[in-house]
């Protein structure tokens, strides 16, 4: 997975990056039959002590994004990181999705 993180005006170590990385491996693993993929972190402050996380997820055709927000950058990351599993799962067949909806 080729990953990418922005974060203006937060000094990120290579640690944080590395935790990042080790935060989405869920991701890799789950697309592992896919040539590339490629994920874009965008860490930002909210004004207050919070922090807003968009994960933005490209494979193949698909184009995923998430957003989540927590105190903590680790938090939001793993948050955003749910919710495009869910959105992988959706949009393969049979997904959870489908079941529920009584598709």
């Amino acid at each position: 997975m080729e990953l990418r993180v922005i974060a203006p005006g937060d000094d990120l170590q290579d640690q944080d990056i590395d935790r990042i990385e080790k935060d989405l491996e869920k991701i890799d693993k789950r697309l592992d039959s896919y040539d590339l993929v490629r994920a874009e972190v965008r860490i930002a402050e909210n004004g207050g002590v919070s922090k807003s996380v968009t994960l933005e997820l490209h494979y193949g055709r698909q184009h995923l994004l998430a957003k989540a927000q927590h105190t903590k950058v680790g938090q939001a990351v793993r948050a955003a990181r749910e919710d495009i599993l869910r959105q992988i799962n959706d949009r393969s067949r049979g997904g959870h999705s489908s079941f529920t909806k009584g598709l």
